[in-house]
């Protein structure tokens, strides 16, 4: 065989390892944002609270920021790179117990039947890929008040 086509196949064998090295390289970089379950109650009774969760698994990225919205409106903002990494938007219906709301997990005080709706929780990661998930569910608050007790003989009085 002729010498040039000894180099030819030298050439295309080294191109060819030199894209597997690439490869493997790149799916060693390669993360992927996911988002496990978001949590949110069917029904809430009115005027008790209720814990809204999401979940999700960075797989090596930096965290950007969790938002939560009601209805398409954000209320929540959790940006742990900021000075002040929360921030709450007043909305009505939604008032949010900052002191047990983390980046997890939001806790609404006392719900008022405005406070029925859709709820997504949104997960950023932080740059360069900047890669967002989202999820939602309904919440229905409900106004549950206990049947008065039926008496009997011996409670009624002066019997």
């Amino acid at each position: 065989m002729p010498f040039w086509w000894y180099k030819d196949i030298w050439k295309w064998h080294s191109s060819i390892l030199i894209w597997i090295l690439l490869i493997e390289v790149a799916v060693e970089f390669v993360t992927c944002l996911r988002l496990i379950e978001v949590r949110i109650p069917n029904h809430t009774v009115r005027d008790q609270s209720a814990r809204l969760e999401c979940h999700y698994d960075l797989d090596g990225e930096a965290l950007y920021s969790v938002k939560w919205y009601k209805d398409g409106n954000e209320f929540y903002r959790f940006v742990p790179m900021e000075e002040e990494p929360v921030q709450i938007f007043d909305l009505p219906g939604v008032n949010v117990d900052l002191e047990n709301s983390t980046e997890n997990s939001v806790v609404l005080s006392s719900v008022s039947l405005q406070s029925s709706g859709r709820y997504r929780c949104e997960v950023s990661a932080e740059a360069p890929s900047f890669q967002t998930v989202t999820d939602h569910g309904d919440m229905v608050v409900v106004d549950y008040k206990p049947m008065p007790k039926c008496l009997g003989e011996n409670d009624l009085p002066g019997i």
